[in-house]
């Protein structure tokens, strides 16, 4: 029942969101009401279900532990970031047509997203020893700021795909550090007895945010589009087709920027219960 309760929640605020863009008309209005309604009563029945269940999905009381909430919200913000600009921008912008992207196929795609995949696994697994010598705190603060300003240089720069690309090994660097930090402070700050719940409220959470990510970067390709004449296979023959507009990126790439600077309040935040608890020794 917390499973059905919560896939309600999700499903019925990720179309709130899509709606939204389209409040123009008594028909929108009285769907997002009815999609508010739904996700707030399925909000509540959910809640209302984990507090009474011997093995919930989210436990509350580990949710209320500043450090726990932290690390999930910067873990999270990891999820969201990185389904919203790498995995679902990036291929749009590279495959869509002159002039609001680069006319590329899927292995140009692939050419820019290949070095971001490579690092993330290298630092995945550097981000560990690291770690092991100088904490947690530290690496996944420095994860928030590299990955801020790694989105920040992308809103700058993304006339070219070689610019992408080396942006996008920065952000690799920083999610990288941000995800394993994250999630060893979790572990860390749980009871032992309760670390199997801990570890898979902290992988749920990071799927809410890897569901709401795609939707933001799509409502901003929805409503930024413009129409282009593209090439059929016949060479005389044209179609007007509509893609998302240069200003739908720059959008993606500055609410990126603007989610990423949040994750690095609570880092800091984070840090600063942990420093008290431990009396001023991180």
């Amino acid at each position: 029942m917390g499973a059905i309760t919560l896939s309600i929640t999700t499903i019925s605020f990720l179309f709130l969101l899509q709606f939204l863009e389209k409040a123009n008309s008594l028909n929108s209005l009285t769907q997002i009401t009815i999609l508010s309604l739904i996700a707030i009563i399925s909000l509540i029945l959910f809640v209302t279900i984990e507090k009474r269940t011997a093995v919930p999905l989210i436990d509350f009381k580990l949710l209320t532990n500043k450090v726990i909430l932290s690390a999930n919200i910067v873990n999270m913000v990891v999820g969201l970031t990185a389904l919203m600009v790498v995995y679902q921008s990036i291929p749009i912008l590279i495959r869509s047509p002159n002039p609001v992207g680069f006319g590329g196929d899927a292995l140009s795609v692939a050419n820019i997203q290949l070095p971001y995949m490579i690092v993330s696994l290298i630092f995945s697994i550097a981000s560990g020893f690291v770690i092991s010598r100088i904490g947690n705190l530290r690496p996944t603060i420095i994860g928030t700021v590299i990955t801020t300003i790694g989105f920040f240089v992308l809103f700058l720069m993304h006339s070219t795909q070689a610019s992408i690309a080396v942006v996008l090994v920065l952000i690799a660097v920083g999610l990288a550090f941000m995800q394993v930090g994250s999630m060893n402070v979790v572990l860390a700050s749980t009871p032992k007895q309760f670390s199997g719940i801990s570890l898979g409220m902290t992988l749920l959470i990071y799927l809410i945010g890897a569901s709401i990510g795609p939707v933001i970067a799509g409502i901003y390709m929805e409503v930024n589009q413009v129409s282009l004449q593209t090439n059929t296979s016949i060479p005389t023959i044209s179609l007007a087709s509509s893609f998302p507009s240069s200003e739908s990126y720059n959008l993606i790439f500055l609410t990126a920027t603007l989610i990423s600077a949040t994750s690095i309040a609570f880092a800091l935040f984070m840090s600063r219960i942990v420093a008290h608890q431990n009396g001023g020794h991180q």
